[in-house]
């Protein structure tokens, strides 16, 4: 995959949207195979960053795909590469950490809720991304979605992505992390974010 992200502001939301359901949805969820052909078919018209990536995920067996999708997001009873950030953020590796409760403090302040009907951890990949569209579908200032990627984003994504590189079983899994790690530090610079510097602890 030699293409390179061009991220805009004007694809930020668009893109935060897609990715996020592509980590919070198994791959093989209707929404997500109709999102796998639309992007299949604007590879075709013009080279993007997902045009190897369609090929790979359309070659693979759904129940390869599904099995990496328990083993990296459900999980057994080990945790390859966990999708919440306070599991990396909080010393004892837990869900729900004070990481969680300080982003869920940041959501409620500026208007965002989450309701997945499903008492989970709103600092999920996947729906933090789904956040950060939420804002810019509401046109919120643009220093909010920088806090968010700055404050309770991209000090443990990029710890997250590198996990799910080095332990997805299939190469679809593999790719979108890497796809989701250019995506991440283009918006970086496109935004001129400085990630805050926390520790962490996996």
């Amino acid at each position: 995959m030699t293409e390179k992200f061009e991220v805009d502001l004007d694809s930020l939301q668009t893109m935060a949207k897609v990715l996020g359901s592509l980590f919070y949805f198994p791959l093989t969820d209707a929404n997500n195979q109709s999102l796998i052909r639309a992007m299949a078919v604007d590879a075709q018209e013009q080279e993007s960053a997902f045009s190897d990536w369609c090929k790979t995920v359309n070659s693979e067996l759904k129940d390869t795909l599904n099995q990496d999708f328990f083993l990296l997001f459900e999980g057994g009873e080990i945790m390859v590469a966990p999708p919440w950030g306070s599991v990396y953020l909080d010393r004892e590796e837990v869900i729900f950490g004070d990481s969680t409760v300080a982003y869920r403090q940041f959501l409620r302040e500026h208007g965002i809720e989450l309701d997945t009907g499903m008492r989970e951890p709103e600092d999920q990949f996947g729906l933090m991304l789904f956040a950060v569209s939420q804002f810019l579908e509401q046109q919120t200032d643009i220093t909010i979605v920088k806090s968010l990627f700055a404050d309770h984003l991209f000090p443990w994504c990029y710890r997250y992505l590198e996990l799910v590189q080095e332990h997805a079983l299939s190469n679809s899994y593999k790719q979108l992390a890497g796809l989701a790690q250019q995506w991440c530090e283009a918006v970086q610079e496109l935004l001129v974010i400085e990630p805050k510097a926390l520790k962490l602890y996996r």
